[in-house]
């Protein structure tokens, strides 16, 4: 037989014998392995996304903190976290003057809201320390304009999927008076003890503790259950002061998620902490294992306590 009439028979004997195709156990561990590689792949793309998350929040952080810093040089102090006088009233969507603020459901009890004032003096500022630094975060036109619906995305963490302005809406929690307006938020609280409400508001020389071992700002704990586009439960907006939705004093250091201790306390959805901004201007990641101690000493500005080198 001609040598290509051999090699035809031989490839057709092969055919039928099923020795040039994929068995189906030869394809399975085809698919498995592809999985896993894609699997592999994903993860490191989703880490590779986190870890720029994680740099733009770090960036948002010290962006605020400076603008804090620049405050204090233009008015010797730091700003305050605002706070309710009568005068705070804005025209609602139906034209009428009303007050903003929160009745908890609870106690029945309401807070009002005190809302920003371009140009007032740091002890008269109703509107919380957001508001106060915004002309010294390029946002001048928001300030005098009180366009207090924009977004500013330097106050939102990009890893928290924190959806659009909505006007309030009622709920377990609480009644929440916004005049009927969506109003913009911000992922970032100040440190109750070192931008307290106002009229209290402090200068250099009261962080005795020094500026490095003492926060100023740092991501706020967050339930997306509770923090909704529709609810100003500890959420409050960045126009408004005198609330928890833009303060923490707390010490405790969490991860985002529904059912946590959010009330006054600080969380991250970063893996490796909490994001901090220093009176300095420095920025760090703080782990949640750090001893309490350490984190109380640092959100104390004059207490002297020597834990802080704990965080270092």
């Amino acid at each position: 037989m001609p040598l290509g009439q051999r090699e035809n028979a031989a490839l057709s004997k092969l055919r039928r014998n099923g020795r040039l195709a994929f068995t189906i156990v030869e394809l399975l561990v085809v698919i498995a392995i592809i999985g896993i590689l894609l699997s592999l792949l994903l993860s490191a793309v989703q880490a590779a996304r986190e870890a720029s998350r994680r740099m733009q929040c770090t960036n948002n952080v010290r962006q605020l903190v400076l603008g804090v810093a620049s405050h204090e040089s233009s008015h010797r102090f730091f700003p305050s976290n605002g706070g309710w006088d009568q005068s705070c009233m804005i025209k609602s969507t139906t034209g009428n003057d009303e007050y903003v603020g929160v009745r908890n459901a609870g106690s029945g009890q309401f807070y009002y809201s005190g809302i920003g004032r371009p140009g007032a003096h740091p002890k008269q500022q109703p509107g919380s320390w957001a508001f106060a630094i915004l002309p010294y975060m390029e946002q001048s036109n928001a300030y005098q304009s009180m366009d207090f619906q924009t977004i500013q995305p330097v106050f939102n963490c990009p890893s928290r999927s924190q959806p659009r302005p909505a006007p309030t809406v009622s709920d377990e929690n609480g009644e929440y008076y916004s005049g009927g307006w969506a109003w913009a938020k911000t992922d970032y609280a100040a440190n109750l003890h070192s931008i307290p409400h106002r009229p209290k508001v402090l200068s250099q020389a009261n962080v005795t503790d020094g500026t490095s071992h003492t926060v100023f700002l740092g991501e706020k704990a967050y339930d997306p259950s509770v923090q909704t586009a529709t609810s100003w439960y500890w959420d409050e907006p960045i126009f408004s002061g005198g609330q928890g939705g833009t303060s923490r004093n707390g010490i405790l250091l969490l991860q985002d998620g529904r059912g946590i201790d959010y009330i006054q306390n600080w969380s991250s959805p970063h893996g490796g902490g909490v994001v901090f901004g220093f009176a300095d201007g420095s920025v760090r990641m703080i782990d949640r294992t750090v001893n309490l101690a350490a984190i109380l000493a640092v959100i104390t500005p004059d207490r002297g306590e020597v834990e802080a080198n704990e965080i270092e």
